[in-house]
């Protein structure tokens, strides 16, 4: 009952999917991190859907790419680019950490916050462009509905290594928040990590991430290896760029991550 009342509070907390109530207490908390990620095989699963409605619009058209480029956003809500934008206020500071952990707490938007948000989605529709002409929306009219959506490793894998890369990006930072220093002794993150079951939490999100791996190397052939290499890559910035200009993570730096990896991925989908 406790698994079922931390997968409530995970989709709760990190989707926009209308859940039950539950309370908000530690016990509840305990499992929470195991299943924010599996918030990402929901919007890979959406992705998948948008290809099998790419069947149905012209050939070259954007609206595939703007609805891939949206989707993460709406079904989070926007969360983790919050922590995004936050983020690159903090880091245009060039000041001391300390000062920096304060910016990011600050209600107000700065000019730097809303810069990094333009480039950011800016970057990500025209890689999703790239994408989706490489694999070739319209080639998908001639498969099976049913293919593309248990399957997604047509045309060289490049749609489910995409596909499997939104669940990656949230195993890694429910990982990070294992593992990695934390910032200040207060905030979301900190409770989250003070209520987790961490040791369980660790070898369940290593164990995924292991899974991940496999599917993403041995289905998505070149796609997968890359997305693989950008995940890692990713992952290992996250660590050293968190503690040398704040001293640990914190909530915000968890979402940035997020959306790091994510356009990470997207771009070693888009190179092979």
């Amino acid at each position: 009952m406790v698994f079922l009342k931390s997968f409530v509070l995970a989709f709760s907390m990190f989707s926009k999917i209308p859940m039950p109530t539950v309370a908000w207490n530690k016990t509840n908390l305990r499992y929470m991190m195991c299943f924010f990620p599996f918030v990402g095989f929901l919007i890979g699963a959406l992705a998948q859907a948008f290809f099998v409605l790419g069947r149905f619009f012209p050939s070259g058209s954007l609206c595939i790419p703007l609805a891939l480029t949206l989707a993460p956003v709406l079904v989070t809500g926007g969360i983790h680019f919050d922590g995004f934008m936050d983020t690159c206020d903090a880091l245009a500071s060039h000041t001391s950490a300390e000062k920096k952990r304060e910016i990011m707490k600050d209600s107000h938007v700065g000019a730097f916050a809303v810069l990094g948000a333009v480039l950011y989605l800016l970057s990500y529709f025209v890689l999703c462009v790239e994408m989706c002409r490489k694999i070739g929306v319209s080639d998908f009219s001639s498969a099976s509905t049913g293919g593309i959506v248990l399957g997604g490793f047509l045309h060289g894998g490049a749609l489910g290594a995409f596909s499997l890369s939104f669940a990656l990006s949230r195993f890694l930072s429910a990982l990070a928040v294992c593992v990695f220093p934390k910032a200040g002794g207060s905030g979301l993150l900190r409770t989250f990590s003070d209520s987790a079951a961490l040791r369980f939490t660790l070898w369940w999100c290593v164990s995924f991430i292991a899974l991940i791996f496999f599917c993403l190397v041995v289905f998505c052939g070149r796609f997968g290896k890359a997305v693989v290499v950008s995940g890692i890559v990713s992952f290992a910035w996250y660590f050293f760029m968190s503690r040398r200009n704040f001293g640990g993570i914190t909530g915000d730096l968890a979402g940035w991550f997020v959306q790091i990896c994510e356009i990470f991925c997207l771009l070693g989908v888009c190179i092979p």
